[in-house]
C-alpha cells in the first residue's frame, strides 16, 4: 500500500499520520476540549490537502482500537470504517498497546495506556527477529507502580507518569507506529476494526424493554 492514513484516538490526544514506514508524509496531534469526533475528520482533511492528494488517493487505513479512552476507540474505529467502507480500502486495526510498543526500538519494554483515573493499562513486550511480541496478557495496574516498573515504559505523549519510571526511548507518535506496524502486515483484515475493551463503560445502556408510555390524559 503506497499511501496510508493512521487514526490513533485512545490516548491523551488525537495522532493521525499519513505515509507508508518508513516514510511519513504528516502528522497531527491534537489535543484540548473538542470532542475529537469534531476534529477527526477536519484533521484528515488538513493531512491530505498538506500532502496535496484526494482521499480516493488513499490505498489504505489503520486505527488503534483500544483499550484506552472509550470515546477515542470509538471515534478512530468508526472513522477508520467509514472511510474504508466508503472507497474501498484494505483496513486494519491494532491494540494501542502493542502501537505503543511500536513506539520504541528497545528490546524489551512495557506498553501503558491510560485506564480510569489513577490507574493504567499494561502489558509486556519484546522484540525478536525485527518483530514485536506480547509476552504477558494485559493487565491494569496503579499508575505510581509504574515508577518500580522493570522494564523500560512507553506511554503515550500527555500521559503524566510517577517520577523515576524508567523511560523507553520512543522517537515515533502513535500513529506513525501504526503504519510501521501495518507495513509488517501481510494480509490486513478490516474484522480487526472491532474494539478492545477491558472494563465495562462508565455508564452502562438500559437492558430490557423500555417502560410502556403513559397515556395521555387529552382526548384526541
Amino acid at each position: 500500500m503506497k499511501t496510508v492514513l493512521a487514526i490513533a484516538a485512545c490516548g491523551p490526544r488525537l495522532e493521525l499520520a499519513l505515509g507508508t514506514s518508513p516514510d511519513v508524509t504528516g502528522v497531527v496531534a491534537l489535543a484540548g476540549q473538542t470532542p475529537r469526533s469534531e476534529l477527526v475528520m477536519a484533521a484528515v482533511d488538513l493531512l491530505l490537502r498538506g500532502a496535496g492528494i484526494d482521499r480516493e488517493a488513499l490505498d489504505g487505513v489503520v486505527a488503534s482500537r483500544g483499550p484506552g479512552s472509550f470515546t477515542g476507540v470509538r471515534v478512530a474505529l468508526a472513522t477508520a470504517q467509514g472511510i474504508a467502507a466508503a472507497l474501498a480500502l484494505p483496513a486494519h486495526g491494532f491494540s494501542s498497546l502493542l502501537a505503543q510498543a511500536a513506539r520504541a526500538d528497545a528490546p524489551e519494554c512495557l506498553a501503558v495506556q491510560p485506564a480510569r483515573r489513577g490507574f493504567a493499562y499494561a502489558q509486556e513486550f519484546s522484540r525478536a527477529g525485527g518483530r514485536l511480541a506480547a509476552t504477558g496478557e494485559p493487565s491494569i495496574l496503579p499508575v505510581e507502580a509504574l515508577a518500580g516498573a522493570k522494564l523500560p515504559v512507553v506511554a503515550p505523549v500527555g500521559f503524566p507518569l510517577p517520577p523515576g519510571t524508567p523511560l523507553a526511548a520512543a522517537p515515533r507518535s502513535t500513529a506513525e507506529a501504526l503504519l510501521v506496524l501495518l507495513a509488517a502486515e501481510p494480509h490486513p483484515d478490516p474484522a480487526t476494526l472491532a474494539p478492545i475493551y477491558m472494563e465495562p463503560p462508565a455508564t452502562t445502556p438500559p437492558t430490557g424493554a423500555p417502560p410502556p408510555w403513559p397515556p395521555s390524559p387529552k382526548v384526541s
